[in-house]
């Protein structure tokens, strides 16, 4: 039978070294995946919300004089980084372009929800009527008051977007007519 080898401070030392080495490459390589994985992970899908026939436009650049590069319709999507600039935000996957900037009055998180229906107003108080979602209140008839019916298009998270313009849709309930 062969005699056991016996390990010295040297050999510990190897082992020690060795793994340290190996954790090393593990914390290199995870970081490098974090670095290069970061911009897909951070796009998020959101939706448009506008009148029906109507469109979003897709521009070039955040202007309103920015050259039209696309068009998107109620409750298409697209992915966006959250960038925004002059009330444009930006967004990827849309338009001849490929991206481009859409005004963020008519972006939401969530995916409109067909509805066309009439509903009545339950605010205890008159409820501005908007021309995009927290935008400035339409020019004719800017108000909704507590008894007033209104056509519901579609409803997005909070908002409705209706035939007198964009209301909070906590402020709406179905008519019971």
């Amino acid at each position: 039978m062969k005699p056991l080898k016996k390990y010295t401070i040297f050999d510990r030392e190897k082992v020690v070294a060795a793994v340290v080495f190996l954790a090393l490459i593990i914390v290199a390589t995870v970081a490098l995946t974090v670095t290069f994985c970061k911009g897909e992970e951070a796009l998020v899908k959101v939706y448009t919300l506008c009148k029906p026939g109507s469109q979003v436009i897709v521009r070039r650049t955040p202007s309103k004089n920015g050259m039209e590069v696309g068009y998107l319709e109620v409750g298409d999507w697209f992915e966006t980084d959250g960038t925004s600039s002059n009330g444009y935000i930006r967004c990827y996957g849309v338009g001849n372009y490929g991206e481009g900037w859409v005004y963020s009055g008519f972006v939401t998180e969530y995916e409109p929800e067909p509805v066309f229906e009439t509903y009545c107003c339950v605010a205890k108080t008159r409820v501005a009527c908007r021309r995009w979602m927290n935008g400035p209140k339409v020019e004719r008839s800017p108000w909704l008051v507590n008894g007033s019916d209104v056509q519901v298009f579609y409803i997005a998270g909070d908002w409705a977007c209706t035939s007198r313009g964009y209301i909070k849709a906590e402020y709406l309930e179905v008519d019971p007519q």
